[in-house]
């Protein structure tokens, strides 16, 4: 057990004592079989019901999975002490490396989870950036360390994603969306690329370039692969950029073919 964990007790007394003691810190408190009555105990340590942790609003409390079943956590309320309120979820960048072939390797996703420990129920750590350099790419995603001892690997924060937010994949983006140009010579493979997307967010543009010449849209392929080659992030291209970079090639045509346009 960390340094900030109790036994679990029906001693509220003795909880309620290791708890001040822990300076506002989230402790635990005791694990339960039944979600109820772990619900039941934190609901009581907030508003004081239990006298062991009264006055009411000295201490906060909640409830969270265990492995063991349900865990109740608390922490005792100062003025002195850092006590920001426990989100719901936290969102953080996680590497992903494609499953499909041609994506390019890792790519980094967003992804929202639960702020708290899905072995013990405990608060997560605080999020900080890392910075790797992979072929010449800077790719930045996020670290942290739990002070229960417990460690999150990255597949199962992604497995995490997907079943608490239903598969969150990718930030919203704001500009135009993306969608053939009407006329345009790439139209059809700009919507081509758009539904990849969708099913594959993290695949690259080489992949996309790919994909692009076995249906069919051969020219977009070579106009893709000519993108990637001057591009900066070079086999680190998004399909999403390729597909920007046809729109754009569509939209400057359509302005030098309107009278009076840029030539």
């Amino acid at each position: 057990m960390s340094p900030h964990q109790i036994a679990p007790a029906t001693d509220h007394n003795a909880a309620a004592d290791v708890v001040r003691e822990a300076a506002g810190v989230w402790t635990l408190v005791t694990v339960y079989r039944a979600g109820q009555s772990a619900d039941t105990i934190a609901n009581g340590i907030r508003s004081g019901r239990i006298r062991a942790y009264r006055p009411g609003g000295s201490f906060d409390a909640y409830s969270a999975m265990h492995e063991g079943g349900t865990a109740v956590w608390a922490r005792s309320l100062s003025a002195s002490w850092d006590a920001e309120p426990l989100p719901a979820t936290i969102t953080v960048r996680v590497p992903d490396p494609g499953t499909q072939p041609g994506d390019g390797g890792v790519c980094i996703r967003p992804v929202t989870i639960s702020s708290k420990c899905q072995r013990c129920g405990g608060p997560r750590g605080p999020v900080r950036p890392h910075t790797v350099m992979r072929d010449g790419a800077r790719l930045v995603y996020d670290t942290w360390t739990n002070p229960c001892g417990h460690q999150d690997a990255y597949d199962a924060v992604r497995a995490e994603a997907l079943r608490t937010t239903d598969g969150i994949r990718e930030p919203r983006r704001k500009g135009p969306q993306i969608a053939g140009v009407e006329g345009g010579r790439y139209a059809a493979a700009v919507d081509f690329l758009a539904d990849v997307h969708k099913e594959q967010p993290c695949l690259r543009a080489r992949g996309g370039a790919h994909l692009l010449e076995q249906a069919g849209h051969t020219e977009a392929a070579e106009a893709v692969r000519e993108f990637i080659r001057s591009s900066p992030t070079r086999n680190h291209t998004s399909t999403l950029s390729a597909a920007r970079y046809l729109m754009d090639q569509d939209s400057k045509a359509a302005v030098s073919a309107t009278p009076g346009g840029s030539r």
